[in-house]
């Protein structure tokens, strides 16, 4: 494949940044599973990512990256067959981490569970108990910068998360911690993310070319809701409260 290249001679590198399939996090019961990050995908997301691989199946990979996490692995495999690219587990990507605490059991449903996003810039925010937003989004933009360091990718795919991409795309865009409720991730979207890097290896621009693509629901026909929103609504019928 020829580098890309910028009208003033910078490096062209391209990163595709993907979110995992569809998956349940609670179980037919309404209990929440035992371990929500050993979960599969579900056969929406099975779905979900054959029409995404039908969709990026003509695009050249120089490297692949997941979470490590199940989801992210099956999306990959899928999307990425038959192209034989490695891929490689980064669990730097890895989605931010809410404590074990169930969250039907204490927390309130609407605004800490629906609306968590939207607390991200508050200094001691935390996701559901957990990991605190700011620790997140520095974990990510770290991971981030360390596979931009690595010059030997021209195109990159990174399959990831919800929340993994709405931090990164906030460093990108230069919105940083506004992105987590700003910025929505579908399942199994597509970001492209191109990022022009002179002749000593910085990086000089960062353009977003597009966002949040899915290939099974292109208009957003079906998504009025963000999933943790989704989430919480399911937890209000479950609970006999909405």
């Amino acid at each position: 494949m020829t580098r890309r290249t910028a009208l003033d001679g910078a490096r062209r590198r391209r990163l595709y940044l993907f979110r995992h399939g569809a998956v349940d996090y609670i179980g037919p019961n309404g209990e929440w599973v035992a371990e929500p990050d050993l979960v599969d995908l579900n056969v929406h997301g099975v779905a979900q990512a054959e029409a995404m691989a039908t969709m990026f199946a003509d695009v050249h990979v120089d490297r692949a990256i997941c979470s490590g996490l199940p989801r992210t692995i099956q999306t990959a495999e899928a999307v990425l067959a038959p192209r034989d690219v490695p891929l490689e587990r980064n669990p730097g990507f890895e989605e931010i981490r809410p404590s074990k605490r169930e969250p039907a059991g204490g927390y309130d449903i609407v605004s800490e569970i629906a609306f968590s996003h939207w607390r991200a810039e508050h200094p001691e925010a935390r996701f559901l108990g957990g990991e605190s937003y700011s620790a997140f989004y520095a974990r990510i933009v770290a991971a981030a910068g360390a596979v931009l360091d690595d010059d030997s990718w021209d195109n990159l795919a990174v399959f990831a998360h919800g929340g993994t991409n709405s931090a990164l795309l906030g460093w990108v865009t230069g919105i940083g911690m506004r992105g987590f409720g700003l910025i929505d991730q579908a399942t199994c979207c597509l970001n492209i993310v191109d990022f022009d890097v002179d002749e000593d290896g910085r990086v000089v621009r960062k353009v977003v070319r597009a966002m949040n693509v899915t290939a099974d629901d292109p208009v957003m026909k079906r998504r009025h809701r963000g999933d943790m929103e989704s989430l919480a609504s399911r937890l209000l019928a479950l609970t006999g409260s909405e």
